[in-house]
């Protein structure tokens, strides 16, 4: 008899689990759904910074060329005057501001050369069309006239004005101590290039104001 039975132990087999090729190709499936909704979504974020970032600078890109313009003329100029135009619309109405009264307005006549007939040029605000724009009235040594639009929609009437060095309001008698200074406040389409958003139908306004302060070089 025995006591004791012999107990033989055999290993046993691991159970190994593994993907199937069914089930390989549904996670690849949604692998590959999920990844190219992320790539649109940042894709379409993406392209509204890119509409944002680009209205503004389209917004601000014509006045900064106009106060690039208006600088360089002044540097360059022999005689300047502030005024106003008699007759909104018509640069030839020009009229400076005279006596002791503070030169400040909505016009600019600059005289390159020490001839006070031609050429010359007057940047105006022209108020008779409802957006406002800024012209250039150029007349060459031939009294040939050319008419430039800068920027429109330029919300501010007093565009010019005549400083001294410590921005104090100035005439235009006096010569070699005047500084100028132009103030452009505009409004633009918030989103001009693009709609974003739901409302595509309503876009809204943004106001921007650009200034700059100049002395002509050519002192007497």
């Amino acid at each position: 008899m025995k006591l004791f039975q012999n107990i033989q132990s055999r290993p046993r087999r691991m159970n190994i689990s593994a993907f199937t090729l069914i089930e390989m190709m549904i996670s690849v499936g949604i692998y590959l759904v999920i990844f190219i909704g992320v790539m649109i979504a940042i894709q379409i974020f993406a392209l509204r910074i890119y509409t944002i970032a680009a209205t503004k600078l389209t917004a601000t890109a014509d006045a900064r060329k106009a106060l690039n313009q208006i600088r360089d003329d002044i540097r360059q100029a022999k005689t300047l005057q502030v005024g106003n135009l008699l007759t909104p619309g018509d640069p030839t109405t020009f009229q400076a501001i005279s006596g002791n009264n503070g030169a400040q307005g909505g016009a600019l006549q600059i005289f390159q050369t020490t001839n006070s007939v031609v050429p010359y040029t007057t940047y105006y605000l022209d108020t008779s069309v409802p957006t406002n724009y800024l012209r250039a009235y150029m007349v060459d040594s031939n009294s040939a006239a050319t008419t430039v639009t800068l920027v429109g929609y330029i919300t501010n009437t007093i565009v010019f004005d005549a400083e001294d060095f410590q921005g104090n309001l100035v005439t235009n008698n006096l010569v070699n101590n005047q500084v100028y200074r132009m103030i452009l406040q505009f409004s633009q389409w918030e989103y001009p290039i693009a709609f974003i958003g739901t409302n595509q139908g309503l876009n809204e306004y943004n106001y921007y104001q650009l200034r700059t302060r100049v002395c002509r070089r050519a002192l007497d």
